[in-house]
């Protein structure tokens, strides 16, 4: 007995270690990039580098928002995301629920059809999009970038495979009491599934805010660019300016890392619940 407690304890020990070492060697360029943004160009390129911070944060921020409009960026990118995640997560809910509680003819082909879509690359599906929003007159515009990601397969098989959790004799005691089905997705379906709506809108919110490719090639106005591609404007310059892009990346990782903090124990637990369940 105490020959196996010794060993639990290394082991536990060298699983903390491994944990903690991975934890620092993944932290270091998260610090380097905020200190970085810190810094005038001349400080970011010495050697050996400066690893404390400096005061160049809102003369480099001011610098890089009268050469890009940085500001306009980033409320591009968040309203995107935000009416993306809304949608989307309502659209997906809906599909995960019919899915999961209704049958109709061919339910499973078509449910196996949509998570088939997901060994699709972007670079393929970048072409067809472009020429059905030229010919619908939507290039340029926000609704071109929204809508047609709207039906996310990972949302809709997270959502299918928790709801499928959900009793069916209350939906059936519902029905009796003469609930319509909307009320009974809104009222009972939604309520129940808390933790896996969150986790699916964090899921939901960093693939849109991620997402540089399709608006690469759909936003032709500066005016209405999103944060990775105006970072992609920085680097295509003939003079590329680290300190500007250090302080477009750190402040394009804020809202992601205030949405997870928010989120993040209603992440863990819809995550692991949508696994637990048949």
């Amino acid at each position: 007995m105490r020959e196996q407690r010794r060993k639990d304890a290394v082991w536990k020990f060298l699983t903390y270690s491994f944990i903690l070492v991975m934890t620092v060697a993944m932290m270091v360029p998260l610090y380097w990039m905020i200190v970085a943004a810190t810094l005038p160009q001349e400080e970011f390129i010495q050697f050996p580098p400066r690893l404390y911070p400096g005061t160049h944060f809102f003369e480099n921020f001011a610098v890089l928002h009268a050469e890009t409009e940085f500001v306009v960026s980033i409320w591009n990118s968040v309203f995107i995301a935000v009416v993306y995640t809304v949608l989307s997560v309502l659209l997906c809910s809906m599909a995960g629920f019919a899915f999961a509680k209704y049958e109709f003819r061919f339910k499973e082909p078509i449910f196996y059809l949509i998570l088939a879509t997901l060994v699709l690359p972007i670079q393929l599906l970048v072409i067809p999009l472009f020429l059905m929003m030229s010919q619908i007159g939507w290039m340029d515009t926000f609704r071109a970038i929204i809508l047609p990601w709207l039906a996310n397969p990972i949302g809709i098989f997270l959502m299918r495979q928790n709801m499928r959790s959900i009793p069916d004799a209350l939906l059936e005691s519902a029905r009796m009491d003469g609930a319509t089905e909307f009320q009974i997705f809104y009222r009972i379906a939604l309520p129940a599934m808390r933790s896996s709506l969150a986790a699916l809108a964090i899921i939901l919110f960093l693939f849109q805010w991620d997402l540089f490719l399709y608006p690469l090639v759909i936003l032709e106005s500066s005016a209405n660019y999103t944060i990775p591609v105006a970072l992609s404007g920085l680097e295509e310059s003939r003079r590329i300016n680290y300190d500007q892009i250090m302080v477009a990346s750190s402040l394009a990782i804020i809202p992601l890392a205030i949405l997870f903090l928010v989120l993040q124990k209603q992440f863990v637990s819809g995550i692991l619940a949508g696994s637990l369940k048949e």
